[in-house]
């Protein structure tokens, strides 16, 4: 088995020094999608069609080849091949992954990078990667046929926008929307932990843009600022 990145943008290939370790997952489950209500909050919706295909895998990048696990000889470094998993994962264009075996070949978005180092290993770094499979969207905009005395009525975002605010270690904030989800990762691409509501206090540990990880339940979570007050 062979994983390859390609990125189509600039004609190049990066292939995975090694193999996924352990196992390789490949998951599609019941599709949701997550949309923002005005004064609400995060509501999920089941839709039908097509979930998007979410892979994942853990393999090691070597500081240096060995013959007994290594796909070719001339590897790149650990820290120069993170810092291009990096790009990848932050920029907006799609890349393509390939894994042979499973024949596997289709546009994916880098959803996830974890690395670590491991104790008599120096130089080697492990790293945890997830690909969301790519689908463009399709938006249809339907114009209905207004007669002379129509009026045409405009949603306003009326929304609280906290995304330049600052907010420091311990600041207490309160839940202004109906039900506001909490997730495990800055963004509504992360896993939904939990649910607050309208009135309950939430107590600031970082802010990330407008979103905050908070002390939320046994092990913390991420809500959208847009949503609490101070």
């Amino acid at each position: 088995m062979d994983v390859y990145i390609v990125d189509e943008s600039k004609n190049y290939t990066f292939h995975f020094p090694v193999n996924p370790l352990e196992k390789l997952s490949i998951q599609k489950d019941k599709k949701i999608t997550t949309v923002d209500i005005l004064d609400f909050g995060e509501v999920d919706l089941p839709e039908k069609g097509e979930k998007i295909t979410e892979i994942s895998f853990n393999t090691l990048l070597p500081k240096k080849y060995d013959k007994s696990y290594c796909r070719y000889k001339n590897i790149m470094t650990p820290v120069a091949t993170i810092k291009l998993l990096e790009y990848w994962k932050d920029i907006e264009q799609p890349v393509r992954l390939i894994i042979t075996q499973f024949e596997f070949n289709d546009l994916v978005f880098i959803s996830k990078l974890i690395q670590e180092e491991r104790a008599g290993e120096p130089g080697d770094k492990y790293i945890n990667i997830s690909f969301r499979k790519f689908r463009e969207a399709k938006i249809q905009i339907y114009q209905s046929t207004a007669t002379s005395t129509s009026t045409t009525a405009q949603l306003q975002d009326n929304r609280t926008d906290n995304s330049s605010s600052a907010y420091q270690d311990g600041d207490v904030v309160t839940v202004t929307a109906s039900a506001l989800n909490v997730r495990d990762g800055p963004g509504t691409s992360y896993n939904i932990l939990g649910q607050v509501y309208n009135g309950d206090k939430l107590t600031i540990f970082r802010q990330y843009d407008n979103w905050a990880d908070t002390y939320w339940g046994n092990h913390g979570g991420y809500v959208c600022l847009d949503y609490v007050t101070k």
